[in-house]
């Protein structure tokens, strides 16, 4: 892999570091913007390498930036020269609804860059975010839509929690109403998230319970369904971040992405949440999926 480390800014101003990657000749129309997951970054998940080696392959540039909410705790800068500053970010306090400015920063990138086409590509929450982010704001350069393991965050709480969920939001929710909106929640949790965190995370399901496999067809997936474009959604068979058969969910997906024109699904036999040990897997069927779309774009004389 020939990369560059880069500097984006997000829509209201923070930088964001990443990883940009280009087929040499700089002629490549299209690129993959990838979004981690819940406490990830840009550069731990092995996949990452391989599914970028894969696509510059198909002549497809690759872009993987750490958004806002990277790592458990963190600092980015916002700014520039002596007036820079830093901003608190991870995991820990990651508003879901500023996702729209982190993957907005990464596609004008790529449209800087001369890529007039994108696969905007998620993993783990990382889904949920750019299908947030495609359901409030679209992309005119939207290509395609890759999921790699999406999870029901919200049966995933409920299970830890219990009854108990919705007090707990409202717990949090007295606290952001007291402007304690910073205040970590009592210890016990996997993350140690903040008040205003967890309000944005499970205060209002119509905003981040994407994938709720939880529910079947009778959950509510208004966002995924106004996505109008072609689907990939992968999973392990060894998946830790859904608590339904990984085929259900894939078979949700399928049903519910009613304005997608197809949707297709991998399961990769053996693997779990971050594909250990079966990454090239993962890169082959992503590749397959961003050429299958190539093709069909000449078919039809776009």
């Amino acid at each position: 892999m020939n990369a560059e480390l880069v500097r984006i800014e997000a829509g209201d101003g923070l930088e964001l570091v990443g990883l940009y990657a280009a087929p040499p000749g700089g002629t490549a129309r299209r690129a993959i913007l990838h979004t981690h997951g819940l406490a990830g970054n840009f550069y731990e998940n092995r996949f990452i390498a391989s599914v970028c080696d894969a696509v510059l392959a198909k002549g497809v540039a690759f872009l993987v930036t750490n958004n806002r909410g990277h790592d458990y705790r963190s600092d980015n800068l916002k700014g520039s020269g002596v007036d820079t500053t830093y901003a608190p970010g991870g995991s820990t306090q990651d508003i879901i609804e500023d996702c729209v400015h982190d993957v907005s920063g990464g596609a004008a990138f790529l449209a800087e860059r001369g890529h007039d086409e994108i696969y905007f590509e998620g993993h783990s929450l990382g889904c949920s975010k750019i299908v947030y982010y495609l359901s409030e704001v679209g992309h005119p350069a939207c290509a395609g839509l890759i999921l790699i393991s999406p999870p029901d965050i919200f049966g995933l709480q409920e299970d830890r929690e219990g009854a108990s969920l919705e007090e707990v939001v409202a717990q949090a929710r007295a606290l952001v109403s007291d402007g304690k909106g910073d205040a970590l929640l009592e210890a016990g949790r996997d993350v140690p998230f903040t008040a205003a965190t967890f309000v944005s995370m499970f205060g209002d399901p119509s905003a981040t319970d994407i994938f709720p496999f939880r529910l079947g067809s009778e959950g509510d997936y208004r966002r995924l369904a106004s996505i109008p474009c072609p689907i990939l959604v992968t999973y392990g068979d060894v998946e830790e971040a859904v608590n339904v058969p990984v085929e259900e969910a894939a078979a949700l997906i399928k049903k519910m992405a009613t304005a997608a024109p197809h949707v297709e699904s991998v399961i990769v036999r053996g693997a779990n949440h971050a594909y250990w040990g079966h990454e090239d897997e993962l890169a082959t069927a992503v590749a397959a999926f961003v050429k299958s779309q190539e093709r069909s774009s000449e078919r039809s004389g776009a």
